[in-house]
């Protein structure tokens, strides 16, 4: 197998909306580059791009003195340093909407990108996911997903206390649409409902995307290694490190969730507001 060592210098960004697909495929990565191995908290992807602690590491600045757009102003320079000092694929999750910084340039770097893989979710399941990830209520979720001021880890107060940056997400069509259709460097989409019904045709078509060449033993056996049913085994008997609120982050994994979880009012919210995405997608 031939993977990371094609690209050197540059980003593969694996975007998406929270809860829609994107730890599932870090795993199957790491089994793919692992000999059909996964350890859930050591995946073999290179970090959050709202990461503190790569940019503390980075820039040398303790970030929590920093404004939010302070931080902004930096970050893309953090990720061309990064690239730039790595003679590999670097692979990086990011749950950040596609847009400007204050002062109007990409908050993600085109020019160090290689591609970027972005997944989507039918919003009406990731309403219940969302609502046990983040400890709330699914109203809190559905307005969540509504919301054009949407934000992920937002800060309190002036300054930034948490692990991660604030990650501007908006509403789920914006963002759906702030990656598909803004950057300039080639965009794959990928249904999370795809991954769940033909596992080995998406990620063997997502390789392609990337340009790693891999057997398809080598898919199947990382594919296998990766099914939800382990993840959800490996968190149950030793946790996962990136489950910060949730009981089980890895929780059930299944489409469909949300016409046994989500009322007539909530459906209808999510579906008047998302209403043409919706339809593009298939949803």
């Amino acid at each position: 197998m031939r993977y990371k060592q094609l690209f050197p210098h540059k980003i593969l960004w694996l975007a998406s909306y929270p809860k829609s697909g994107n730890t599932w495929f870090r795993a199957f990565l790491t089994a793919l580059m692992n000999n059909g191995e996964v350890d859930i908290n050591d995946m073999r992807s290179d970090g959050i791009f709202s990461s503190r602690d790569t940019f503390d590491l980075v820039t040398d600045i303790d970030s929590r003195d920093l404004y939010d757009d302070e931080g902004k102003l930096i970050v893309a320079d953090v990720y061309r340093y990064i690239a730039a000092e790595r003679n590999s694929l670097s692979i990086i999750k990011v749950h950040d909407a596609f847009g400007p910084d204050p002062e109007g340039k990409n908050l993600i770097p085109e020019d160090i990108t290689h591609c970027a893989v972005y997944f989507i979710r039918n919003p009406l399941d990731i309403a219940g996911s969302l609502a046990n990830h983040m400890q709330f209520s699914i109203q809190e979720a559905v307005d969540m997903l509504n919301d054009s001021s949407a934000c992920m880890v937002a800060q309190s107060g002036n300054l930034n206390r948490s692990m991660q940056f604030p990650q501007h997400l908006s509403d789920w069509s914006s963002h759906v649409n702030s990656w598909t259709l803004k950057p300039k460097f080639p965009v794959l989409v990928i249904r999370y409902e795809d991954m769940l019904d033909n596992a080995f045709e998406v990620f063997e078509r997502t390789l392609d995307f990337i340009g790693w060449q891999c057997t398809s033993d080598e898919i199947l056996r990382a594919i296998s290694a990766a099914s939800f049913e382990k993840l959800h085994h490996q968190e149950t008997q030793k946790g996962f490190k990136e489950n910060i609120k949730a009981n089980q982050f890895f929780r059930s994994g299944k489409k469909g969730n949300w016409e046994k979880e989500l009322s007539k009012k909530h459906i209808m919210q999510i579906k008047s507001k998302h209403k043409n995405i919706l339809e593009k997608y298939k949803y």
